[in-house]
């Protein structure tokens, strides 16, 4: 009898038991762990900003640079020239051997190139209408060469992006760019400057750059190949950086008229 009794107790303190457990609610769930926060987002000024910096983020700059141009017969033809830059605006460009040595080119701004021309020994200014020209036979005009900084003149919009580049979109302020947008492939790590399309009023795409072999110059990154083509002809201008240093000290009289007529 007193074995049942204690079965029975045990039965009904096991029960009590087990209904407290039930009755007892269950630790709380931690909360997932936030997402790390997403990078902002650059607007198209801030990548554009960044790309110059990396262009023309210096007080001056001196290129070597070689120059092969290929014509669609398949001949060649090749000549040196060095380009000094101060700022981002003011550019000289002195080609040193070939048919070319001895001229000279000076961008005081975007709209303002003059010429030394050896054969006349004159500087000539270029006319407007005379910018869109080819520069000694290559896929570049003076337009080109002027235009050192694409922020002051050119409004802006991103016109797509992928997993590793911008692209942005850029349209002449002015009516007098014989180009009626142009397109910037920017590297998304680098923010170099990987493409470049031009489109005439026509909507044709009548020049591309396309820059590589992203090297080091002393310090300093810079695609070292960059090759300009005609996409409707084939023609192509390939420019290879030798050599490129930067605040070096270039003073302004070397960006003057009067430089590029006397020093000669």
């Amino acid at each position: 009898m007193i074995r049942s009794t204690v079965v029975a107790a045990l039965l009904v303190w096991g029960l009590a038991l087990a209904q407290e457990d039930a009755s007892t609610p269950a630790p709380p769930t931690p909360p997932p762990a936030a997402a790390p926060a997403a990078a902002p987002k650059l607007s198209p000024q801030e990548i554009l900003a960044k790309m110059e910096a990396l262009n023309n983020g210096f007080a001056d700059q001196k290129m070597e640079i070689r120059i092969t141009v290929f014509e669609v017969d398949g001949s060649k033809k090749s000549y040196d020239m060095t380009m000094f830059q101060k700022g981002d605006k003011k550019r000289l460009i002195q080609f040193t051997s070939g048919e070319m040595k001895g001229m000279s080119t000076l961008v005081e701004d975007r709209n303002t190139v003059h010429v030394y021309l050896p054969g006349f020994k004159k500087v000539r200014r270029v006319a407007a209408h005379n910018m869109n020209q080819s520069l000694a036979g290559s896929d570049l005009s003076s337009e080109d060469m002027a235009q050192v900084s694409w922020a002051a003149d050119w409004n802006l919009s991103l016109e797509k992006e992928d997993d590793t580049s911008y692209w942005l979109l850029l349209t002449p302020k002015s009516a007098d760019s014989a180009y009626s947008k142009v397109q910037h492939r920017v590297d998304k790590k680098t923010f170099a400057q990987q493409e470049t399309h031009y489109f005439n009023k026509a909507g044709e795409e009548v020049k591309r750059f396309v820059n590589t072999n992203f090297t080091d110059f002393h310090g300093v990154m810079r695609n070292k190949k960059i090759t300009v083509s005609d996409p409707r002809t084939g023609h192509r201008t390939e420019m290879d950086i030798l050599d490129f240093v930067v605040n070096q000290g270039l003073k302004d009289d070397l960006f003057t008229v009067r430089s590029l007529q006397w020093g000669k």
